[in-house]
């Protein structure tokens, strides 16, 4: 069994994705890249797609620097406008498809996209929102309001891809739980640090990977990508649903798969009900909340899979890695520590804030055209949640900081011993 363990060394980047799909597809124009249902899509068609799309986007008077909003779920359309967007300098947000009409307006408000591709199951929602300077389009393959009408066709070979790297192409908006969400931005270069930090995924053209959580979530787009960059096979999931995850993992015979902690026991008991053959997957990554230890074993034991435990925020993914325990992690040389509440670096084995930092980090918080503004201090992104290092110099999980108070000793869970909880 692969193990989840891979040393905290200094990672290199990734081939930027723009230029690895075209790669890919020149190298392997016939190797699956997508799986959506019955729906398969090779690298050359992918590659095809993004050089069309991009072509009627310019010939649409989209510009660099316009926004491009989709609330669709995980599926081909929204790889093929992400690619798109790197091609011609446009910026893709995806956005939850379960927005209200109100959340939806506020962003199209502060956004001004020049785009806006939502589900055709949105249409009565979208029939509420103000969208008189936006064109909109439904990610349905037919019907007068179809994506496919903003495609224009162009030759792959005829394709120039953009020496730029630097510019943003992608705005991922946090939770929101604590206020207004932020929108984080990404370019390539970053998205290419991040990508090299998944090491502990060994992922390659061999790796078939299901990341079951929606493209508005940092996880579900980074997979997505990371899976195209290694010339491996993304499996998209539309709906998270335990059943879905499972048909997939067997008809697609599934190596790598990542699951967030409220969907592991309803995957016990829907194997239980009905068994699946899971004995393609080698990985399984969980993160986006804790996991209580009690649902963790009973998982493993249901597959007979360790759980990896996974780290990483809207703004920071790449700065640990596995730890050498599952339950734990293990930061990357020079891009963690832990402070107090005055920033000071703490010994080890005391409680303290996870900082981050690293080529990996976002860009920063996208306010408007051409502004972003930062997220760190002294180049330290503060993540809010408390660890404890061991002697083996793993990071454990131990509570979060009160917001607008500080954290020791404020914690969201006791911090007497270390909890059995995957973060």
């Amino acid at each position: 069994m692969l193990t989840c363990f891979a040393d905290a060394q200094t990672l290199s980047p990734s081939e930027t994705p723009l230029h690895a799909l075209f790669r890919h597809a020149a190298e392997r124009p016939n190797a699956i890249a997508l799986i959506a249902g019955g729906d398969v899509w090779s690298y050359h068609r992918l590659a095809s797609e993004v050089v069309c799309l991009s072509t009627g986007l310019r010939r649409a008077g989209i510009r660099p620097g316009d926004r491009i909003v989709l609330s669709v779920r995980t599926s081909p359309v929204y790889a093929v406008f992400m690619f798109a967007a790197m091609l011609t300098g446009a910026i893709v947000v995806p956005l939850k498809v379960e927005f209200k009409p109100r959340e939806l307006n506020e962003f199209l408000g502060w956004l001004r996209p020049a785009l806006f591709v939502h589900e055709t199951e949105l249409q009565d929602v979208v029939a509420q929102l103000e969208t008189t300077h936006t064109r909109t389009f439904d990610a349905g393959d037919r019907g007068p309001s179809s994506w496919r009408h903003l495609l224009a066709y162009a030759s792959r070979a005829e394709a120039v891809l953009p020496v730029d790297i630097d510019s943003t192409f992608l705005l991922l908006a946090t939770s929101g739980t604590t206020g207004m969400p932020k929108l984080v931005a990404y370019n390539q270069r970053v998205m290419s640090h991040v990508i090299g930090s998944l090491v502990g995924w060994s992922l390659g053209p061999d790796a078939r990977v299901i990341g079951s959580t929606p493209v508005a979530q940092v996880s579900g787009t980074l997979l997505m990508l990371a899976s195209v960059v290694h010339g491996g096979q993304a499996v998209l999931i539309s709906h998270l649903d335990a059943d879905a995850v499972l048909d997939a993992v067997e008809q697609c015979g599934a190596t790598r798969l990542f699951v967030p902690p409220g969907i592991c026991m309803p995957m016990v008991e829907a194997q239980r009900t009905r068994p699946r053959d899971v004995s393609s997957l080698r990985l399984c990554g969980v993160g986006g909340d804790t996991c209580p230890v009690q649902i963790a074993e009973v998982f493993e034991s249901t597959f007979n899979l360790k759980l990896g435990n996974t780290y990483g925020l809207t703004e920071c993914i790449g700065s640990t890695v596995f730890g050498e325990d599952r339950r734990a992690l293990r930061g990357v040389p020079g891009r963690t520590r832990l402070v107090d509440a005055a920033g000071v670096a703490v010994a080890q084995g005391t409680v303290g804030e996870l900082q981050l930092r690293g080529p990996n980090l976002s860009l920063g918080y996208w306010t408007g055209p051409g502004d972003i503004i930062s997220h760190t201090r002294d180049g330290w992104f503060a993540t809010g949640d408390l660890m404890q290092q061991d002697v083996k110099g793993d990071y454990w999980f131990v509570g979060r900081c009160l917001p607008d108070i500080g954290f020791l000793p404020f914690l969201w869970t006791n911090s007497g011993s270390i909890p059995p909880l995957y973060p």
